[in-house]
């Protein structure tokens, strides 16, 4: 019964995460800066770096070593909502995109940005969730 409702708390936290990082896509899309050629894929950033950040808290506040409603509540965020929210895949993708656009540049600081930008907003959550 604990793995059901386990894999249930991912499914639900990681659709929920994905609903998110698509909405805000979309919204940036929509309604973010318009630029002709090659630039940094701002929506995954800000994805990924949201997703960092809450995983931060949610580690400080229900640990990965919880049981009972804790670790549920862990599936349910971190490992459902956040790696729904997260995509390494999409900036991978993005990353070839740019690279084949000509912008080698660009890719290797996006790659740089973004890793270094996680780790900030990792530890950020975790000091401020405290």
């Amino acid at each position: 019964m604990a793995a059901i409702l386990g894999l249930l708390a991912v499914a639900v936290g990681g659709a929920a995460g994905s609903t998110a990082r698509w909405g805000l896509a979309h919204l940036w899309a929509v309604r973010g800066p318009r630029r002709e050629g090659l630039s940094v894929p701002w929506a995954t950033f800000a994805a990924n770096i949201l997703a960092c950040f809450a995983l931060g808290v949610i580690v400080t506040w229900f640990g990965a070593s919880a049981g009972g409603a804790g670790r549920t509540a862990y599936l349910l965020l971190a490992t459902g909502f956040c790696g729904g929210l997260s995509t390494l895949s999409t900036l991978a993708l993005e990353v070839v995109a740019l690279v084949r656009g000509g912008g080698t540049v660009i890719a290797l600081g996006y790659i740089l940005l973004s890793a270094g930008s996680g780790m900030v907003a990792l530890w950020l959550g975790l000091v401020l969730a405290a």
